[in-house]
Formats: C-alpha cells, sequence, structure tokens
C-alpha cells in the first residue's frame, strides 16, 4: 500500500498525518509528538525538509506511542468546569466517603482535608480541593505537599479555613486566620487558586473583619467561601449569595448549605419538621437551578446530614446504608459526572 505522509515541524514540535492514496485515511499518531518520539518514527520513513514521500506497511507503521503524548510532566488534569460537587469526610460512618462521592456523580469534592485524593480509594475523575482546615494544619511541609499536587496537575484550588469563628470548630482569632493566610498566600504556588475561610453563616463579624486584613495587607484571595443554613426558603440563600458577591466582588463557593430546622431539639431528629420529600419539593428543586445559572456563584456543595443531627437529618443525600436518598437521586442529575469511578 502506497501512503502519502505529510510532516509538519512547529517550534520542534511534529504533526503526523498518513493518508492512504485512495479516499481512506490511517492516522499514525493525530497528536502532537515529542521529539524524542522521532527516533522511532525516522525508523519507517526518511525525512526531507518539511514534506516528505515514502512508503510504508502497515506493520511498520508507528502504533505504541503513550496515550499521554501530549501532556506536560506537570499537568494530568484540568479543572473541573461544573458547579456542583460534594463533601464527605474521610471517616464518614454514612456510606463511605468514596463511593459518596462517585454514587452523586460529583464534579469535584472535599474531606475538610488535604491530600485525600492521594488516597488509593479516592474517586477518579473527579477533581478533588483541598483544604487547609484550621491554624495546626498551615505548616511547610503540608504547603509543599499542595504544591507538589498542584505541579502533578491533580489540585487548582485551596478552601481556607473551616468555621474558625466558632470554638468547636478551627476555632481561629482573625489575628491569627490573617497570619496564617499570609504565610499562604506567600509560599504557596502562585498558580493555585485561593478560597477564603468560610464562617459559620455569611454575615458573622469575624469574617468581615478578616476580610479587611487581606485587603488592607493585600494578601491573595480568590474566591470566597459561604456555609449558610439559614432556614427554608430559598430567597434567603441566593440573597445572602449576591450580598457577599456585591461587597467582594469574588465569586462565590457554597461549600456547606442545606435547610436547617433550628427548631429541632438536640438528639431528637424526629422533632425536624421537615421531610426529605417536602425539602426536595420546596427548596431544593427550586434553588440548585438558580445556583446553577447564578454568575456569582462559582460552585457548591450541599452538606448531608447524619441522624445524629436533629436540624439537618432530613437534608442527607446518603442513607445509613450508603444508598442515595430521594435528596441524592436529584442532586445526582445536575451536569452528573458520568466518569466518576471508584478504584
Amino acid at each position: 500500500m502506497t501512503l502519502k505522509n505529510n510532516y509538519f515541524h512547529m517550534k520542534h514540535t511534529f504533526f503526523v498525518n498518513i493518508k492512504t492514496s485512495g479516499n481512506s485515511s490511517i492516522q499514525c499518531a493525530n497528536r502532537p509528538v515529542k521529539q524524542h518520539y522521532m527516533k522511532k518514527i525516522s525508523q519507517s520513513l526518511v525525512v526531507l525538509s518539511c514534506i516528505i514521500l515514502a512508503s510504508c506497511t502497515k506493520a511498520e507503521m508507528i502504533t505504541d506511542l503513550p496515550a499521554d503524548i501530549n501532556k506536560t510532566t506537570t499537568t494530568t488534569t484540568q479543572p473541573n468546569s461544573f458547579k456542583r460537587g460534594s463533601a464527605f469526610s474521610t471517616g464518614t460512618s454514612i456510606g463511605s466517603w468514596n463511593n459518596n462521592v462517585v454514587n452523586l456523580k460529583s464534579n469535584w469534592y472535599y474531606t475538610w482535608g488535604l491530600n485525600s485524593c492521594t488516597d488509593p480509594k479516592a474517586p477518579s475523575n473527579v477533581e478533588f480541593v483541598p483544604m487547609f482546615w484550621g491554624h495546626s494544619s498551615v505548616t511547610q511541609a503540608n504547603v509543599d505537599i499542595i504544591n507538589q499536587l498542584y505541579r502533578q496537575g491533580k489540585i487548582f484550588y485551596v478552601l481556607g479555613f473551616n468555621e474558625p469563628d466558632l470554638t468547636a470548630e478551627s476555632n481561629m482569632s482573625v489575628a491569627q486566620a490573617l497570619e496564617d493566610w499570609k504565610f499562604l498566600s506567600d509560599n504557596l504556588d502562585k498558580g493555585i487558586k485561593l478560597v477564603s475561610p468560610a464562617g459559620s453563616w455569611p454575615g458573622v463579624q469575624w469574617f468581615k473583619d478578616f476580610m479587611t486584613g487581606v485587603q488592607q495587607q493585600g494578601l491573595r484571595l480568590d474566591h470566597i467561601a459561604l456555609h449558610i443554613y439559614m432556614g427554608q426558603s430559598p430567597s434567603t440563600y441566593t440573597n445572602q449569595v449576591q450580598n457577599i458577591y456585591a461587597l467582594y466582588g469574588k465569586k462565590i463557593w457554597i461549600t456547606e448549605f442545606a435547610p436547617r430546622d433550628d427548631s429541632a431539639v438536640s438528639g431528637q431528629p424526629t422533632t425536624n419538621h421537615y421531610s426529605a420529600q417536602w425539602i426536595l419539593d420546596n427548596f431544593m428543586t427550586s434553588l440548585l437551578p438558580q445556583l446553577e445559572n447564578m454568575d456569582a456563584v462559582y460552585r457548591y456543595s450541599w452538606f448531608s446530614g447524619s441522624p445524629t443531627m436533629a436540624g439537618l437529618w432530613t437534608s442527607m443525600l446518603v442513607d445509613g446504608t450508603g444508598n442515595l436518598t430521594v435528596l441524592g437521586n436529584y442532586y445526582k442529575t445536575l451536569n452528573p459526572n458520568n466518569l466518576a469511578l471508584v478504584p
């Protein structure tokens, strides 16, 4: 079989397109070929200037070029363009964290930890977002880990401290948080996008003081994270997002939200007045499409409660047996990631 071979050499990258003398086309390599693979090509073809005429048999055609031929040494993935994610602690007793992420067809996920994506059980084809949970996690060693993950193309964003205004959470003064944020701002790779700490609610004074300090010191901060547990009206949630976006001009990540029933008695989940079906019909199916369409919202992740959380247990996406609830089955339908897999 006589083949016509066209080679184009541009900026030290070769493109190969091998056509038959008829109407059919055989592509030996339809991707850019790095120079160190040209040795194999030259064994079959004689290169003359930029355009070559040569003959080869099908057996002589190069078929063993690696699948990652176009990838650089530092990039293996790209940040996900879809908004909907999920959040599960690696120690969850409600299902399993990796299966939950996959079953919800999540586009991205976080675990309140730094390097869950290196776990052998970590989901495949789902973007991981690390979090510096509190003061104790802000170390040079952890910064080095995150920078390495970024250079490997495994992470693109970092989440800030978890509810630092609460003593039961990361419990940080504004001054301590600003000191730690400066360390992160100065030492994390400049390509990593930094997402702010998330206060216990959008209007908390702690967050206002923190943002003032960030602005005064000129620290890096690319996006803002919010936790919203403010009743059962979807408009309350969208208003909070719009208010914060208008105030700071930075896209919003809602990293925790759900219609918590604050009248429910602690330890008595049956005192929650809102069933999962009510939440689906009156809250979730109304709010989530709005979040998908809001320019101010960069990403969001529903908080999946547990039976021990009286005000939130009916907001569970996953039940005690690891199966999706009625809410989870709806949640997974919004721009689903059908490529998500458990190793």
